[in-house]
């Protein structure tokens, strides 16, 4: 399959470092980032990308940070219609880590970052006919926390970066703070994030 990409920010040739790529959570926040340049796919999922592995990294200079935001869609609408929930998350993120991998050959691991699942919202703030709220709030909530529990372990394995904010942005329950977010699902308050950047470059 052929993927376009839809550049948010920056500009080839210029002094970002942090390129993500992924669906919508590839811009939302990171676009309020200064050392990062953005990107995405589209609203493909964690699921597609695994399973059909594009290449999305290839105007991306090897010599820069890529982070891969993928997973919360799936978490929404994908793994409710896959039950089992805990097989199937698994076999996402084992396809997710060879779409990395396809993605980032010649790469220095210590320059590819994976991007946590962002807290799902409790709420429906305004479903997606394409990409539905599917489950209890809970269900959705585990699921999120199960996937980054298994990312980081990914992660930790292949000498990647986890971008691990969650907690930053969530509530006591484990879902996202509305005054956090852009009022849908998507974090918006830069800070969390700009602290992480700034701690590991």
């Amino acid at each position: 399959m052929a993927f376009k990409y839809v550049r948010e920010g920056g500009r080839m040739g210029d002094q970002k470092i942090i390129y993500p790529v992924g669906d919508s959570h590839a811009w939302h926040c990171w676009l309020k980032i200064p050392e990062a340049s953005t990107y995405t796919v589209g609203p493909m999922t964690l699921y597609h990308f695994g399973l059909y592995k594009p290449v999305v990294t290839d105007l991306i200079p090897k010599d820069k940070i890529v982070v891969f935001c993928w997973g919360e869609i799936d978490c929404r609408c994908h793994v409710y219609m896959h039950l089992p929930s805990i097989p199937c998350i698994n076999n996402l993120v084992k396809n997710y880590r060879e779409a990395i991998k396809v993605n980032t050959i010649g790469r220095d691991p210590g320059k590819v970052w994976v991007y946590n699942v962002v807290p799902p919202a409790k709420e429906h703030p305004l479903d997606n006919p394409g990409f539905p709220f599917l489950g209890t709030g809970e269900e959705r909530l585990s699921y999120a926390q199960y996937m980054n529990e298994t990312l980081s372990r990914m992660c930790h394995v292949e000498g990647w970066t986890f971008v691990d904010v969650y907690k930053f942005y969530s509530d006591k329950e484990g879902f996202l703070i509305p005054g956090m977010s852009d009022d849908q699902v998507h974090v918006s308050d830069p800070k969390p994030l700009q602290e992480f950047v700034n701690a590991h470059t």
